[in-house]
């Protein structure tokens, strides 16, 4: 700015649950958003199985198809185990003799030599196997980010869009008006449309003023979009919670901003 002065960014929370959230960035610009949404994908550390020893394996599946499954099972990743650095490392051991035909082997059957260290999800198949057949093994899980390989993203269905103010004619789309009429929704009537300004906040209204988009296009529903205002979604694997993964990925940001600032001025003074 031409005062020297830096317009910080807000970051408002539109939706939230241990394992989705949404939020709402202000003031800022596509390319800082799209910053701290690379941050999130690809530079949040969590555990993930990295190596696989196998004592026994006479079930039809390759050691390296389950050893691959076996990667991509989510590990609960307690925060304290990233201050071990990326040396430290988790044991988890699966034995089993399937007694009965089409047995099913699932994440949860996993015994962890840390008990804070466990699959997000019991209930992930890993193989099916026939009567009398054995798997025994012992997988290491280390710590990596999603840079690395895709077991380490801590996030899915990762995406981010401009703010919408949807500008909409009532008589063409009397679902959202009755919605309207019904919701504390921030409205103004511009010659016979409604011009709704809030719609993010209102995820029902949101999702029918969109198929009214869809369905009846311009002029009925015109979208009009805020390049400084940008929402991020996604949803958590399971190995950390969403508020988790915002702190950490804000972290990394800031780390990766400060390295970028010294090396400038040392560039400077050289």
């Amino acid at each position: 700015m031409p005062d020297g002065s830096v317009k910080m960014m807000k970051c408002k929370i539109l939706e939230y649950r241990p394992d989705f959230v949404r939020l709402l960035l202000e003031d800022t610009k596509p390319v800082f958003a799209n910053a701290y949404r690379r941050i999130i994908q690809s530079e949040v550390p969590i555990l993930a199985i990295d190596e696989v020893i196998f004592l026994a394996n006479t079930t039809a599946f390759f050691d390296e198809y389950i050893a691959h499954r076996l990667a991509l099972i989510p590990l609960k990743t307690p925060l304290k185990v990233l201050d071990f650095g990326e040396d430290f490392s988790v044991r988890l051991r699966l034995d089993v003799t399937a007694e009965e035909e089409q047995t099913v082997v699932y994440s949860g059957q996993l015994e962890s030599s840390d008990p804070e260290v466990y699959p997000a999800n019991p209930n992930i198949p890993i193989i099916a196997m026939n009567k009398g057949e054995r798997l025994s093994l012992e997988a290491i899980a280390r710590i990596g980010r999603g840079k690395q390989h895709v077991k380490w993203q801590a996030v899915a269905a990762l995406g981010y869009r401009y703010y919408p103010i949807y500008v909409f004619d009532p008589r063409k789309c009397p679902k959202a008006k009755e919605l309207l009429e019904q919701l504390n929704a921030e409205v103004v009537q511009e010659d016979g449309v409604l011009r709704v300004l809030d719609a993010p906040y209102h995820p029902e209204l949101e999702k029918v003023l969109r198929r009214c988009a869809l369905d009846l296009g311009e002029p009925a529903v015109k979208v009009e979009y805020d390049d400084s205002r940008i929402i991020i979604k996604f949803e958590s694997t399971g190995a950390l919670d969403c508020d988790q993964i915002l702190l950490l990925a804000a972290e990394e940001l800031l780390n990766k901003l400060e390295i970028l600032e010294n090396s400038i001025k040392e560039a400077s003074q050289s």
